[in-house]
């Protein structure tokens, strides 16, 4: 069975959650959005659900996502 990567941002609720095929892409969305919102002094967080679907989501997240001061993408496992 697949498992997809559900990137949830800010206070997206779990039906709002973008689905990916795999982690460096949900990862690169992530850090589209939160460098854009970098440019206007604004951040978001953002956490990553692994599940085979979107039904199949659960609330805590597998990894929590945040960009540091130096523009990274910082991945923690939860």
């Amino acid at each position: 069975m697949s498992k997809y990567w559900f990137l949830r941002m800010g206070m997206d609720t779990i039906e709002e959650a973008l689905r990916f095929a795999n982690k460096r892409d949900a990862i690169a969305e992530y850090r589209r959005v939160a460098e854009e919102l970098a440019r206007y002094g604004q951040a978001i967080d953002a956490s990553l659900h692994i599940a085979p679907s979107r039904a199949e989501v659960v609330e805590y997240p597998d990894f929590v996502l945040s960009l540091n001061e130096n523009g990274r993408v910082v991945t923690e496992q939860a």
